[in-house]
């Protein structure tokens, strides 16, 4: 009956109908006035809050919880959006000094025993982002890398059909480790497949799919990724 209703507001089927429709639009997009000398020093209240309650949540939490899930974990590592989702049990953490880690996904595949992900002093994952590690991915000291991204040493399912649909893991001599080398910037929403080695310094432009290794100090951009800029030390 209600639903009936509804549909003959949305209808306006009549004048009574597209009454309640217009009423229901006034009071949906209806907004308080701003008073900035009364309103602004709330939205500062209001942004200290949520900010000393994120950082409660961290400092005594999110980072003493996530700390006993790694292997080895070096000083100051920040968790600004919570505990990363884990998946696989079996997966090692090792991670250095100064690591930032956003709201990730960081998952391990069956097909090692212990898979491993080592992350550097100083680097960086944002929001959003994947890593995927069968056996082993590394990424090196001083790395940012940007929102979005994926990151994965297999193809995470077997290419032959019938062992998809069977459920079965990638074979091990399908995966190849994945490494990032030292102060590498990785822009958002950039995939870097299995196999590939970056090199210390480059710069993988936003959108990127790296599908073979990147020489250092380069910049690499496109689907597959080419490069774009090389020797950047001098050209920037």
């Amino acid at each position: 009956m209600l639903s009936q209703v509804i549909l003959k507001i949305k209808r306006k089927e009549n004048s009574f109908y597209s009454f309640l429709y217009d009423l229901g639009k006034f009071v949906l997009s209806f907004n308080v006035p701003s008073i900035k000398p009364i309103h602004l020093p709330l939205y500062h209240l209001d942004h200290l809050v949520k900010e000393g309650l994120r950082w409660f949540i961290s400092v005594f939490w999110a980072v003493p919880l996530f700390k006993a899930r790694c292997e080895k974990v070096g000083r100051n590592l920040r968790l600004p959006n919570g505990i990363p989702y884990i998946v696989g049990s079996h997966l090692k953490i090792i991670l250095g000094d100064n690591v930032i880690i956003g709201r990730s996904t960081i998952g391990a595949s069956k097909v090692f025993d212990e898979p491993i992900l080592r992350i550097g002093n100083n680097s960086s994952l944002g929001y959003g982002t994947t890593v995927s590690v069968a056996k082993e991915v590394i990424i090196g000291d001083n790395c940012m890398i940007a929102p979005g991204c994926i990151i994965m040493d297999s193809d995470d399912h077997p290419i032959d059909p019938q062992k998809r649909l069977l459920g079965m893991p990638v074979e091990k001599e399908e995966v190849r480790p994945v490494k990032i080398g030292n102060n590498v910037w990785i822009g958002a929403n950039c995939v870097v497949l299995k196999g590939v080695t970056i090199g210390n310094n480059s710069i993988i432009s936003a959108h990127s799919v790296i599908t073979r290794d990147v020489m250092e100090n380069s910049i690499y951009a496109g689907n597959p990724a080419r490069p774009v800029s090389r020797d950047i030390g001098k050209t920037l």
